[in-house]
């Protein structure tokens, strides 16, 4: 708590009608008001410029940030590599990213995401952001990203020899 003496600092005085807060009270005030804001996240993946390692069934890298989450292949939301693919989106500038998640495909192949990897490239190398883990009945997965440093572009990257497919790709920051 706030002791007596220091509390008489807190005072208002009334100038021509209106409330005047000392500066030591604006600076509280405002402390106050920072303390409980907390930040929106963004997608700041939407619509930025992907590459695949290679194009499997016409599974073009961009579908994964077009904003279309539907899981199912044949809606053309979903990207698809050969096998042992790696996908990645240029930020278009550093971000600490959060969070990264992915909208997996619906239709059939839901494992071939298991083990996938999702790395951050930061001006000081690469950094693994997680692991995704197949979970049948899953369809979207979040991955934790414990190094919140700014990062240039994310990969995720089939680490075992199959195809990567990813419906919608967001990386929140």
């Amino acid at each position: 708590g706030i002791n007596a003496e220091y509390g008489k600092q807190w005072y208002q005085r009334r100038v021509r009608g209106s409330v005047i807060f000392t500066s030591i009270t604006m600076k509280f005030l405002i402390l106050i008001a920072l303390v409980g804001v907390t930040f929106a996240l963004k997608n700041v993946a939407l619509r930025k410029q992907t590459q695949q390692s290679s194009d499997g069934w016409g599974g073009a890298s961009g579908r994964a940030v077009d904003g279309n989450k539907h899981g199912n292949y044949g809606q053309n939301s979903c990207t698809h590599t050969q096998k042992g693919g790696d996908w990645m989106v240029n930020l278009g500038r550093p971000v600490k990213v959060d969070h990264v998640i992915i909208h997996n495909r619906v239709d059939c192949c839901q494992e071939r995401i298991d083990k996938a990897v999702v790395m951050l490239d930061t001006p000081k190398g690469p950094k693994v952001c997680g692991i995704v883990y197949f979970q049948r009945g899953r369809n979207v997965y979040k991955v934790d990203c414990l190094h919140k440093v700014p990062a240039v572009a994310v990969r995720i990257h089939q680490s075992r020899n199959d195809y990567l497919t990813l419906c919608e790709v967001e990386v929140m920051a």
